[in-house]
């Protein structure tokens, strides 16, 4: 049976300029009627094409699909189909992370009206931070861009943070944050991270409007509520941006700020 490039198109859902792509990379040979340069399909061009579209809904590249249509054996095939199932296994767990981790930003954001200001006692978990610029100045060398071309190819599973090791000092480090359960979900080949250590916190949610630098005042309300508890700081702070957004009143930045106690 010969069908018209209409039908093709109708039949499996693809465009004209699909048709003429996978015949000009030499996946598919119509028929052409020399009289009117209209081009007819038989059976196996359609099995072709219907082929070819499924092998590229898996993320196979057009000259994978050739080879695979045109010369592989079974052993090459099932070895491109293995390795691609492996691809697929990786993304689809990337993906599963990254939904658990955005269905828990969604409930923080939802939840800054409740906590502004409102001070708790909680167990922050292990974070592996990775450090790109202490104060203004931006870390620009060789290893420190190498660790930043991978976290911004990782982004959907790290979160924007600041790290003060020493208040009274005022020494603020600015980068991203991994949560430490994370570190075996895609970002285990991310060196050069150090490990801030689960423990006893106080925290509240803090608003530092339009500032971009670290302002220890920002602990201050912690300081002084860890007094009150009878707890011990232990001089460092934690700072997790939640969001920078634009209201009648101006530029707000929420931040969760954790002060570790004793």
């Amino acid at each position: 049976m010969k069908y018209t490039q209409k039908d093709i198109c109708r039949l499996l859902n693809i465009t004209r300029e699909t048709l003429r792509f996978y015949e000009k990379e030499g996946i598919i040979s119509p028929e052409v009627n020399p009289d009117n340069r209209y081009r007819f399909y038989d059976d196996y061009q359609m099995y072709l094409i219907s082929e070819c579209k499924r092998y590229q809904t898996n993320g196979f590249s057009i000259e994978e699909i050739r080879r695979m249509l045109t010369e592989d054996n079974l052993e090459r095939y099932v070895g491109r189909i293995a390795v691609r199932q492996k691809e697929i296994a990786r993304q689809a767990e990337k993906l599963f992370w990254a939904n658990e981790l955005m269905a828990d930003y969604l409930q923080r954001l939802r939840m800054i009206p409740e906590n502004l200001h409102r001070i708790e006692e909680k167990w922050l978990e292990d974070i592996i931070f990775v450090s790109q610029r202490q104060g203004k100045h931006l870390r620009l060398d060789e290893e420190s861009i190498a660790i930043s071309r991978k976290i911004m190819n990782q982004l959907q599973l790290t979160f924007m943070m600041a790290y003060c090791p020493d208040i009274a000092e005022n020494t603020c480090e600015w980068g991203f944050g991994i949560r430490s359960w994370m570190a075996d979900k895609g970002m285990d080949d991310i060196e050069g991270g150090r490990e801030i250590v689960s423990g006893k916190v106080l925290t509240y949610v803090a608003d530092a409007g339009s500032a971009s630098e670290f302002d220890p005042s920002i602990a201050a309300p912690l300081i002084r509520e860890a007094e009150k508890r009878g707890l011990k700081p232990d001089g460092r702070c934690i700072l997790i941006q939640l969001v920078r957004i634009h209201e009648d009143d101006g530029i707000h930045r929420y931040f969760e700020v954790y002060l570790p106690v004793l």
